[in-house]
Formats: structure tokens, sequence, C-alpha cells
């Protein structure tokens, strides 16, 4: 039998020493609902959290410790299954095979798993736990998790298939306890040098091979494949199409082998999105697809990592990727749709650069823009509160120097909020998201999600907001760091210093931008880093308005410290 329990072989109470494990409880309470501090003290808090846990497990006698029975209750572990004879075969094929991992990064040296890597050595991607449902890069991995836990299917196991490949023994029991899988992986991308463009077939050829032992894995343990959803690295080459459509033939090949013609669908562009529109993809409305309507600033506008394409080239790709569908012919206000006509489910706004606006570059000051972002976003802020509940705005003026406060509109009750990312990232991630919590039908998430986003995406990693702005002035003058909102800082004090000021200007910022709404009513949001940088830190609205995704993210107490270490410079 395969060991799955994590139990650690004592019972915890209060006044327990055992700080690691009383951490690890303490973070899935507060996962589960019943909040308390996570310390690894485990005081009266946490003692009477633990019990009203019990109270709601009819099974656990309610004395506030943690055994066994409670444990297994907690961490919702799964009873393990005897491993088939071909499920030991393909553990053996991967045991024999280290060269299909993917190298540490100058972000954290211990390889991030599915994106491009520098060093040396090969290294594994950081361990996986509990519930193991990532995202591909660390900025999205919270977020991912939020969304996942507003999914009405709990029983389908969602899987990147290149860190099934990396520790298979950990992915066995969440793959036993599944009725479904769903694979999800991305083909890196050729870069922009002639160098990155030729290391990329040896890289396309371990991530072919990667998906095609995790369809073997899943086939033997005889679990259904439900979807395989892959995406295309950003690139700015003009090989880059033909590259993709050469992929997109290997991978078709490589599921009729399988017999899984069925499955066949096109590789996107982008990456940071494909967990999100696996999770899409998996929704049963009945009546598919929805309607939604799409509005452009300007559908013109060209995204120099999504392979030169114009926006009104790359929103189709993704609605087909989500399961949506454009009901309006053009992309601008046509007179012939009115704002209260009911042939949509919801409609999207999507804010891109100017015409003639720059494509790799950020530009900064730039008072046309401003004035072409205005003329677009004056028509939605007199929407009612009805019409902004189906209302998405995606904020996708990415290396134009327009990220700022001006996409937020001063309400919170829209339906979702899309800046992150390249162009494609962010309309990808946002409509999945926008579909997820239309079917939902849970106001108290779709709030928490906006208001997150907004802190996140604008004001916290805003160009104009942030790097350009108030908080790059803070962290250089205040503390003498150089704010560094890409590589990092070299030492955890001096991470700490950035977020407390990062903190303490967010939430003033935001207390500002909704300061005539009753959108906080006394509410902070707190960041948390990861990678010991602003690029990929969490944010969590405290206290939380809906708590099954509060605190949900992958930064985790229970981590080594050191694996969020970037290398020194």
């Amino acid at each position: 039998m395969l060991p799955v329990s994590t139990y650690p072989g004592i019972i915890l109470e209060k006044d327990s020493t055992e700080e690691e494990a009383v951490v690890k409880i303490q973070i899935q309470l507060n996962k589960k609902g019943y909040f308390c501090e996570v310390d690894g003290d485990f005081g009266k808090e946490t003692e009477k959290q633990v019990k009203e846990f019990q109270k709601d497990q009819t099974l656990l006698e309610v004395d506030g410790m943690v055994g066994p029975l409670t444990w297994e209750k907690l961490f919702d572990e799964i009873p393990p299954e005897e491993p088939s004879k071909q499920t030991m075969k393909v553990l053996q094929t991967l045991s024999r095979r280290k060269d299909v991992f993917h190298q540490p990064t100058y972000q954290d040296n211990t390889g991030t798993g599915m994106f491009s890597s520098k060093g040396n050595k090969d290294r594994l991607s950081e361990p996986v736990y509990p519930p193991f449902v990532l995202g591909p890069r660390r900025q999205v991995d919270s977020l991912v998790r939020q969304v996942q836990a507003l999914l009405p299917n709990q029983e389908i196991a969602f899987i990147i298939t290149d860190r099934l490949v990396q520790y298979p023994h950990e992915y066995l029991p969440y793959i036993s306890g599944a009725k479904s899988v769903v694979l999800i992986g991305s083909f890196v991308g050729i870069g922009a040098t002639e160098e990155d463009f030729k290391k990329a077939p040896a890289r396309h050829k371990r991530e072919l091979w990667q998906l095609e032992q995790s369809i073997r894995l899943t086939q033997a343990m005889k679990r259904p494949i439900q979807s395989v959803v892959f995406a295309m690295g950003d690139s700015s080459r003009p090989e880059a199409e033909d590259v993709r459509t050469q992929m997109q033939g290997k991978l078709d090949t490589l599921l009729e082998k399988y017999n899984l013609s069925q499955l066949k669908q096109p590789i996107t562009w982008g990456a940071d999105e494909t967990v999100l529109m696996a999770f899409a993809q998996t929704l049963d409305f009945g009546e598919l697809p929805r309607k939604i309507l799409v509005r452009i600033s300007n559908p013109e506008s060209k995204h120099r990592y999504d392979a030169e394409k114009t926006a009104k080239e790359i929103i189709p790709e993704k609605l087909d990727a989500v399961g949506l569908t454009k009901v309006n012919q053009g992309w601008d206000f046509d007179s012939s749709f009115a704002t209260t006509n009911t042939e949509w489910d919801f409609e999207v706004a999507i804010v891109t650069r100017r015409p003639g606006g720059s494509n790799n570059q950020y530009q900064a000051n730039d008072a046309e823009q401003a004035e072409f972002d205005e003329n677009f976003l004056s028509r939605y802020r007199d929407y009612s509160p009805e019409q902004r509940s189906k209302l998405v705005i995606i904020d996708g003026r990415l290396f134009n120097g327009a990220w700022d406060s001006r996409s937020a509109l001063q309400s919170c009750d829209l339906l979702a909020f899309g800046s992150w990312g390249t162009f494609g990232n962010a309309v990808g991630a946002t409509l999945a998201i926008a579909k997820i919590l239309f079917f939902a039908q849970n106001p108290f998430a779709q709030k928490q999600l906006y208001l997150e986003a907004v802190a996140h995406d604008v004001f916290a990693n805003g160009y104009a907001e942030a790097q350009k702005g108030e908080l790059k002035q803070q962290v250089n003058k205040t503390v003498g760091i150089k704010f560094d909102h890409y590589y990092g800082y070299k030492t955890d004090k001096d991470t700490a210093k950035v977020f407390a000021i990062l903190n303490k200007l967010v939430n003033q910022r935001l207390k500002e931008h909704f300061a005539d709404t009753n959108c906080l009513e006394g509410k902070n949001f707190s960041f948390t880093p990861q990678l010991w940088r602003t690029f990929e830190s969490e944010v969590h609205l405290m206290p939380p308005l809906e708590p099954k995704i509060a605190q949900v993210g992958v930064f985790r107490k229970d981590l080594n410290p050191k694996v969020f270490q970037p290398k020194a410079k």
C-alpha cells in the first residue's frame, strides 16, 4: 500500500511543542473556515477552533485534540489503493528519467516547473502539497486555488503534467480520489533571442514526453481523462505561429495514439491562464456555451508577446477555449445593443492601447492614452448596480505605461477584473474567472476577488501606481532599499521592510479610491511575499467576505523559507 497519511504520529493538543505540525493544523483550519492565527502556538483559540471543527464532524469526539482521526478529516486524506502492474510500470519509467525536469531559475533557484529556466543542473520544482491544484506560476497560484474552491464539482483532479512526472507518488492518492482527470501543460515559448529559439525543440520534446507519461499513468489508474489543456508560451519572434502549428500537430498525434482524439482542442497563446481555463471548461451549464457581449477600445492594437497578433485576433481564441460565445458582430458600442439588452449573460469591456501606442515599451505620462481610456470607460461609469454585477473589465494595456486606477471603476459589484500578464493571459484568465463566478452566483466571492485583483494588479503591481509612484519613492527613501519589483530582495529582513510599506500604502490608496463607496467597510488588505518580491505576492482581504476562498494561496509558513530565497546578485 502507498503511504498517504501525513499524520505526524503523535496527538497534538493545547501547549504542544510540535510547532511545525501545529502550523499545518492552523493553516488547514483557516482554509476550512475555522479562523485562528497561524503562529505555531496551540493555544486557547486554536483549541477552540479544533473543537468547532470536531462538532461539525459527527464521527469525531469533541476534545480539542488532533489525533489520527481528526487529522484525517481535517486534511481530507484519501485512503490509498494498491497500484496496478500498469501503474508500477509507468512509475518505473519515471524513476529512470530525471532529465525531463526543468532547471532552477533566477527566480527561486528551485525550478518553477512549467516555465523557462536558467542554470547548470536539472532540479525538481518545489514539493507539492494538498490540495495539489497549482497555478503554473506563483503570482496566479493564490487565485487558482481560490477559484477552484468555487467549482461545483470537487471530484476532478486538475494536474500540471510536469509536476505529476516529478512527484508521481504524491499525486497517486489525489488521482485515486478523483472521478476524472484534467491534464494541463505548456510548450515553452521560443523567446526573443536566437539562443532561446535553438533551445526550444529540446524543451518541447520533454514537454510532450511529460504529457505522454501523465496520460499513461492516468489510464493505468483507470481514471477517465476529461480534458487536455495546453498553451504555447509567450514569444515575439515571427516564427512563433509556425512553431505553434507544428506543436499542435504533435499534440494531436499523441492524443490519437492514446485514443483521446475527442479531446483535441487548439493550443492557445500564453500559459499563466491555462489552469483557470481548464476550470471553466469543466462547468456544465446545461446550455453551452454562454453568450457574452464584448467591446474593445482598440480592436487593432497589436501585442508583442502574443506573436504580434491584434486584440480582435486573440480574443476569439480565448472565448473558444473558455467556452463562451460573443453575440455582437463588431467590437464597439453598436447602437443596436443597448446596455439593458437581455440577449447575453454578461458583458466584457477590454481596455487596450490607443491607435499608434507602443506595443513593446512603457510610455509614461501618455495624455493621449488617458483621454482614449476615459472616452471608452466613461460609458460604464453610470451603470446601475445590476448592470455592473454582469460587467467584466479587462485592462489589456500592458507595455504602454497606462496601468493605473482609471481602469478600476469606483464600485465593487463588478463581475470580474483582470490586469496582470500579457494581453492573452489577462483575457483568458479573466474570462474564465467571470464564467465561474457567473455560474457560482456568489456575490461575496465575486466582491472579494474583485477587490483583491484591484489591490494586487493596479495598486501593488501597476506601473503608474506602484513602480513609478509613491511606493517606489517610499521604499527607496524610507528604508534605503532599491524598489525591485521583479527580481526580489536579498534578505527576508529587506522583504519585510518593503512589504510593510507596500501594505500601508496600498491600503491607503484603496481607501482613497473607494472613499465614496461602502466597498471596504473597515476591511484591510494583507500582502504576503512569494520569492521575496512584489511581483509574485499574494493579497488577502481581511477579514474575508467568503471563507471558502480565504488564504488558500501557495505561500505557507510550513514551507522551508529557503525555497523562497532568490539567488544573491
